[in-house]
């Protein structure tokens, strides 16, 4: 009889103490204030998810969740997918956690003023996006692809585009809030939405003036590469608008270096000379598009320029604009910035 009641009693003992080890980790847990990231692959099972914790040193035991698992419905469910989860955390919070599903963790992410398709690509390639998945929603003037077609039913300023357009000129930029995992396309959708706000109205106030929105939101590109100030892109997108009055070309330095990639501040001969429907050396009117995706001020001014007298322009290495009127004036400006 003794020997029964001192197995019992060592039995109830060592449940005690079980109980001890078990409960804190189980139910009350210790999470420390830093995190740690860890994927859970597909049809991970308790087991595997309790090795991968005690591994990562997210727990002490991989047995305890384990026994953990048979009381919790949730931690035999686990959801496959990427969580940030914090060391010390109790069996109960990351059954919980994992039977949700995976973080959704929203990123910042900032497009400047005059950026390309070519640098917004770059970008989102810092968030492991992949060249080709981008281009294949946005297309690529260099390889010649256009964007996505399910694109142009969704915005009213896409449907009228040609058929071999990029979205060129069409992202906003701007800083968005976005899913990580949403990448790329959710983005791209938030810069096309952001660009129907900001230019709400655009297209019948250009049709007013006999121009299309294309055509405006190229100018604006353009002058985004040419000109500083508001002041002066409004002043550099009349002179353009006058020079196609006229029938004379564009002669835009940053159509040029759109082409070649140089982005000089004064294109070199060779530049001039590429061979490019790009190249309003070469070509008359607006390139066929867009060459930078233009911020609002580039946008207002292409639609609002200011008229003037004036055909030509060019900075001086300092920055300093050069108005002229007549190529003999446009000379004498050309010694005034650069001694020749």
């Amino acid at each position: 009889m003794k020997k029964i009641f001192f197995i019992f009693a060592l039995c109830i003992l060592l449940f005690a103490l079980f109980l001890a080890w078990f409960v804190p980790s189980a139910f009350i847990g210790s999470p420390s204030q830093s995190s740690i990231p860890i994927t859970i692959p597909e049809n991970a099972n308790a087991k595997a998810v309790a090795d991968l914790l005690a591994n990562k040193g997210i727990i002490t035991s991989a047995f305890g969740y384990q026994v953990y698992s048979y009381i919790d419905a949730a931690a035999r469910h686990p959801r496959s997918g990427e969580f940030v989860v914090a060391p010390g955390a109790s069996y109960r919070s990351l059954a919980r956690q994992f039977s949700f599903g995976p973080t959704r963790n929203e990123i910042t992410i900032r497009i400047l003023e005059g950026a390309t398709l070519e640098d917004i690509g770059l970008e989102l390639g810092k968030w492991d996006v992949t060249a080709r998945s981008f281009s294949d929603l946005v297309g690529s003037a260099k390889q010649h692809t256009a964007f996505s077609a399910p694109l142009r039913q969704q915005f009213e300023f896409l449907k009228d585009l040609p058929a071999s357009a990029t979205l060129e000129g069409y992202l906003f930029p701007d800083t968005y809030r976005v899913w990580k995992d949403q990448l790329p396309l959710g983005f791209i959708l938030k810069q096309l939405q952001e660009f129907n706000n900001q230019t709400d109205g655009y297209a019948a106030e250009a049709a007013k003036q006999g121009r299309t929105l294309k055509d405006v939101v190229t100018l604006a590109s353009m002058v985004e590469k040419e000109g500083k100030t508001l002041d002066e892109k409004k002043m550099i997108a009349g002179i353009f608008l006058n020079r196609l009055k006229l029938g004379m070309r564009l002669q835009s330095d940053a159509t040029v270096n759109y082409v070649t990639g140089a982005n000089r501040a004064r294109p070199s001969l060779d530049d001039l000379e590429v061979d490019s429907s790009y190249n309003t050396y070469k070509h008359d009117g607006l390139p066929p598009g867009p060459i930078c995706n233009p911020g609002k001020d580039s946008l207002e001014a292409a639609l609002h320029p200011t008229s003037s007298n004036y055909y030509y322009y060019l900075h001086d290495e300092s920055g300093k604009i050069y108005y002229a009127k007549t190529i003999e004036e446009h000379k004498a400006n050309r010694v005034k910035a650069y001694g020749e």
